[in-house]
């Protein structure tokens, strides 16, 4: 088990890597030639729109694996999902006008940052179709797939990107390029599902099943993101786009660590389905990932802190974005195993407590924030980060713990 588990998390770490290196090019190429404000500007852009892509995946993933073995409901889930994209689109679009700009202080969402929300929703669309492609890379284990789709994604947005750098075009071009990319990843990975959609048809009682399940799942994943995320948003509400930028430099090389733990949840999942009546095998499959999961944390964290001064090598400015990269380095370690307690008590459908979990950590998480960026800004979200963490895994093994002791 662990060699398939291990040979897919290798697929999705490829994947990653690409991603992450094309990231990477268009971070430095941001960073480098429209310095530390522009890349603020950049960071509330991304960030404001991709508070929506949960809102997209909402768990149906998970519950579709669970009711449908052949993927005969394939295109129940792609059509429904697709659909909630699109009214999440205009949506966002209405939001936009809405939001505030301060002029003095050039905080909050200016016209320009409003605009490049704009470009950018639409890779809300582009998220859905490459999340219902997953689905099925996820049920067969042919992650391979995914990563070929990510490859060719990659190489279009790496070409505009160098593209942007050359003709020094402005920051919204860019985006709008950026979204096209994300485009042609996603209908990419549609084309290697290989699955039938049409006739045009949707299986209403199915979907409607589909999205009752996923609620709890869903509101848990939003809450999520919503404590990872609001960091960014309140720092760009309450602090200039410099501080935005400096620690959404910190923040972009911190997600792609804590995606690693996704990675193993998602090779995971099909196993610990399986595994889901018999607790002494789930009780093998934490013990190990935990002590994997700690050598590689504290390996990572080592050369987090040895890496960081090379911020400034992309521009002197972003020196600052060293202290709040160590700090959140240091909650590496709690990131991993709340990823693999969470996917545990998904298997064992204990979805309602993980929304209570994760929606009063980014309860905690917003005040906490409110309360302590105006004095200690990207500092202070950087430590926020790993308290909410650590609250999270606290409930989440108190919980564990209970379950386990029933099962005795």
């Amino acid at each position: 088990m662990h060699l398939h588990v291990a040979k897919n998390v290798f697929y999705q770490l490829i994947s990653r890597l690409v991603t992450a290196f094309t990231g990477f090019v268009v971070t430095i190429v941001i960073a480098r030639y429209f310095g530390a404000s522009s890349y603020g500007d950049y960071t509330k852009i991304t960030a404001t729109v991709a508070l929506f892509y949960l809102f997209v995946d909402f768990g149906l993933n998970a519950i579709y694996l669970q009711e449908d073995s052949d993927h005969s409901h394939f295109k129940d889930l792609f059509y429904s999902r697709t659909l909630l994209s699109f009214l999440l689109t205009v949506l966002l679009g209405i939001i936009v006008f809405f939001l505030p700009f301060n002029v003095a202080h050039n905080s909050g969402f200016s016209p320009t940052v409003k605009l490049g929300i704009i470009f950018y929703s639409t890779t809300i669309i582009f998220q859905a179709i490459q999340q219902s492609a997953l689905a099925v890379f996820q049920k067969s284990l042919a992650y391979q797939k995914l990563v070929g789709a990510n490859v060719i994604g990659s190489i279009i947005i790496l070409l505009f990107a160098l593209y942007a750098a050359y003709a020094s075009i402005s920051l919204n071009m860019l985006i709008l390029l950026l979204s096209v990319g994300s485009g042609v990843s996603a209908f990419a990975s549609l084309l290697f599902a290989h699955k039938k959609l049409t006739p045009l048809s949707i299986d209403i009682q199915f979907v409607k099943k589909l999205f009752v399940k996923s609620v709890p799942l869903g509101l848990m994943l939003v809450f999520n993101l919503v404590y990872f995320r609001i960091d960014s948003i309140l720092l760009s509400f309450l602090k200039s786009s410099q501080d935005v930028g400096v620690y959404g430099l910190a923040y972009r090389f911190f997600d792609f660590l804590i995606a690693l733990p996704l990675f193993f949840s998602n090779a995971l999942y099909p196993k610990l389905l399986e595994s889901s009546k018999n607790f002494r095998n789930l009780n093998q499959i934490l013990r190990f990932y935990v002590f994997l999961y700690t050598i590689i944390s504290v390996c990572l964290i080592f050369g987090c802190f040895l890496m960081s001064p090379l911020f400034s090598y992309i521009k002197p400015e972003f020196a600052n974005s060293v202290l709040p990269f160590r700090i959140l380095s240091l909650s590496l370690p709690l990131f991993f195993f709340t990823s693999l307690l969470q996917w545990i008590l998904i298997t064992l459908k204990k979805n309602t407590y993980l929304v209570y979990v994760y929606g009063g950590c980014a309860l905690l998480n917003i005040v906490l924030n409110f309360i302590f960026i105006p004095s200690y800004s990207y500092v202070a979200s950087a430590v926020i980060t790993g308290i909410s963490e650590a609250v999270v895994l606290l409930c989440l093994l108190w919980k564990y713990r209970e379950l386990s002791k029933s099962y005795d």
